[in-house]
């Protein structure tokens, strides 16, 4: 599955106001947005990967890795994993959205595309 086809996909099936592959540089590699959303994917992309960066640091002190990052706004959910060492996923959705869903559909995600090699998303 390319990284168009998983954004699409997981926008569609969890009703995500934003599905986002970006580099660890903060450039978006694909995107895919609800109609009408006003976000702006370049800025989120940008930010989210600066978070990463900074939870990446605090992971040293843990001797680990990041494996989520959620992040919870009045009205929006921000949900940023590493994919491998050079992207990452940001999923933005409303805020009333389940994330324990979201959650366990990354998990699934990153453990399926680790033992695979392919990213599949899970339904």
């Amino acid at each position: 599955m390319t990284f168009g086809e998983l954004v699409r996909q997981l926008q569609k099936d969890y009703g995500l106001e934003a599905a986002l592959v970006v580099t660890t540089d903060g450039l978006v590699v694909d995107a895919a947005t609800a109609s009408g959303s006003t976000i702006d994917a370049e800025a989120i992309a940008a930010h989210a990967v600066s978070g990463l960066l900074m939870l990446e640091a605090l992971g040293q002190e843990f001797a680990s890795t990041p494996r989520q990052a959620i992040i919870e706004f009045d009205r929006h959910l921000v949900l940023v994993t590493p994919l491998d060492p050079d992207t990452a996923l940001v999923l933005v959705a409303s805020g009333s959205a389940n994330l324990g869903r979201l959650r366990l559909a990354v998990r699934r995600l990153k453990a399926s595309s680790e033992q695979s090699g392919t990213i599949v998303v899970p339904q």
